[in-house]
């Protein structure tokens, strides 16, 4: 039987080596840079997000392509999330306030689950329940891992799996104009309805508002008469500053007609020239 045997010298470094091997380096935490994470997210502004597909709640196939021709709304959330976002999505709810002004068709609201892992057709469907959302062409959807990785990148949406079984992630609600692009990034869970529905006031009426003729024209008077009122949290079709402004113009008017027709009513007069004047006192 023949025996190998290692040099001294080698073994000890084996042997050194072997608690390294049986205990590998953990890898360090991730750390939420907020002014990093904000970067990326408004980098991500004007970005063309790519036609990816989805399950509804129902486990049928959506894509995004399905949403273009008008403005959307999308908002990543992970189901098993304690607070934030269920506050967030109680939040966007404020949206069907605003359908009768802005058309209740006008608009789409995509609500996407990060978390794979649990995030399936059965949870979102559990979870948009529990917010009490039946808001019209408002879905919620999940993917596999490669689409979501490649949606966030688009939308410049930061996650990562904490430590405690949860993920650290922006919070933010994106806007998406008619063409697929990203509009602009609202921050936080909870917010005022006017900054809400300003981005979908512009592009809805700023798109249809380039239509020809009387459409064209109609648009962009319903884009000058919708105002938000704080006080029902509705943005509302007011045409009150048209007929302010024809009731001026008929005062006016009447203040004119009235000028014009006093002065040919007065007699006329006659004054002497002054030339003769001073003729006759010469004289």
């Amino acid at each position: 039987m023949r025996h190998y045997l290692l040099p001294l010298s080698f073994a000890a470094l084996v042997f050194a080596a072997l608690p390294s091997l049986a205990q590998p380096e953990e890898s360090a935490p991730q750390i939420f840079d907020e002014r990093e994470v904000l970067r990326i997210s408004q980098a991500a502004v004007g970005n063309q997000l790519g036609d990816y597909a989805f399950l509804d709640r129902s486990g049928r196939t959506v894509r995004l392509s399905d949403y273009r021709g008008k403005p959307l709304v999308i908002s990543m959330i992970y189901t098993h999330c304690p607070f934030i976002c269920a506050t967030t999505t109680r939040s966007l709810s404020a949206l069907k306030f605003s359908q009768d002004a802005l058309g209740a068709d006008s608009f789409g609201v995509l609500t996407v689950g990060f978390d794979t892992e649990n995030d399936t057709p059965d949870a979102m469907d559990d979870f948009a329940k529990r917010m009490d959302i039946d808001l019209t062409n408002w879905e919620f959807v999940s993917s596999d891992a490669e689409t979501i990785r490649k949606l966030s990148s688009d939308l410049g949406f930061v996650f990562y799996p904490t430590d405690e079984g949860g993920f650290n992630h922006i919070t933010q609600t994106t806007f998406v104009d008619a063409k697929g692009k990203v509009y602009r990034q609202i921050y936080g869970d909870q917010f005022g309805n006017k900054t809400l529905l300003e981005p979908l006031k512009d592009m809805i009426y700023n798109v249809q508002s380039a239509a020809p003729g009387l459409e064209g024209l109609s648009n962009r008077v319903r884009l000058f008469c919708t105002d938000y009122d704080p006080t029902t949290g509705k943005y509302e079709v007011n045409y009150s500053i048209f007929y302010a402004i024809a009731w001026g113009i008929f005062i006016s008017l009447l203040i004119a007609w009235w000028i014009v027709h006093e002065y040919r009513r007065s007699p006329k007069r006659t004054y002497p020239k002054q030339n003769g004047m001073n003729n006759t006192d010469a004289l």
